[in-house]
């Protein structure tokens, strides 16, 4: 397990991305990204459920840490908020990042500056829903909000925004939920691995439709599944499982459901020496032993197993 402490390395980066307009690459501090913005927002005078439900939907968007260098697969998104090329990227007149960026003389790709146009955004047009937004006292309604008017989604996978802006809180927020202290992580999975977490990814994929055993070992089988998944979920597909990837496949479990994903949970849960029957049914026992797991590695106690649960019980 790991914990998560604000480190004063830490928020120096966030003053250097923030005052200097540092470009912050995926590879380098990226780490931090999701905190960065959580604290911007907060910053500006949202409240940390409303700033979380903002963040939420950032990494619905660009994955996690929130990417200022992604670009949609074969769309037009680009950035933190996936803004249109053609549109709100590089287009529309006075309402788009190339052009906010080079008032200011700033890379285009660095995250404060995609922060700033998005508190620009919401503070110039109306229509993007800062009043909707300060309005809003919970985290699902502040998710949604943002994400009906600012994103303007397609496909919105609602449920999933809402899990990502209720982990933000609970790992960043002082208050909200009641701050989680536990950081979790998931393992980068690819052809050659082995162990509990492919056993877990592979049980994802047969709860995605996908034929593979649940055996540990990650094959050529499990790779065709995993490129198979990508291409389906707009991912980049190129076999190899990192967060985008564990984020899109796993999904938001709490007791009445069931499935191969719940067996998957199971399984997790009994490495971790709780006595539970591997049925694929998350009933009362499980959520037990959810919330047991819960309270001893620091988590939000709730039952519900997202992407911090995951991420703890996923080695």
């Amino acid at each position: 397990m790991k914990t998560h402490r604000r480190t004063l390395s830490g928020l120096l980066a966030a003053v250097a991305v923030l005052v200097l307009g540092v470009a912050v690459a995926p590879s380098a501090s990226a780490a931090s990204n999701d905190e960065i913005a959580f604290d911007y927002f907060v910053s500006k005078g949202l409240t940390e459920r409303q700033s979380a439900g903002i963040v939420g939907n950032l990494i619905q968007e660009s994955g996690s840490p929130i990417n200022p260098y992604a670009n949609q697969a074969g769309g037009p998104g680009m950035g933190i908020a996936q803004w249109s090329e053609g549109g709100r990227w590089d287009t529309d007149s006075r309402d788009n990042m190339v052009w906010y960026a080079g008032l200011s003389g700033r890379s285009r790709y660095a995250l404060g500056a995609q922060l700033d146009f998005t508190w620009y955004e919401l503070t110039t047009f109306s229509g993007y829903g800062l009043a909707d937004l300060r309005a809003s006292t919970s985290v699902s309604t502040a998710t949604t909000v943002f994400m009906q008017k600012f994103e303007r989604c397609g496909t919105c996978a609602t449920t999933q925004r809402i899990a990502y802006a209720n982990d933000v809180l609970a790992k960043y927020g002082t208050g909200g939920t009641g701050g989680g202290t536990t950081e979790t992580s998931l393992p980068v999975l690819r052809n050659g691995s082995s162990g509990s977490a492919v056993r877990t990814l592979q049980y994802m994929l047969r709860a995605s439709g996908r034929s593979v055993t649940a055996d540990g070992i990650f094959g050529s089988g499990t790779e065709s599944a995993v490129r198979s998944y990508q291409s389906a979920h707009g991912l980049t597909v190129d076999g190899v499982v990192g967060n985008n990837t564990w984020y899109s496949i796993l999904p938001v479990l709490r007791e009445g459901s069931s499935g191969e994903a719940v067996k998957g949970l199971q399984r997790e849960l009994v490495d971790a020496g709780y006595s539970l029957t591997v049925d694929g049914s998350f009933g009362p026992a499980t959520n037990t032993a959810v919330r047991s797991y819960q309270s001893k590695v620091g988590l939000v106690v709730d039952g519900v197993v997202g992407n911090n649960t995951w991420g703890s019980l996923v080695d």
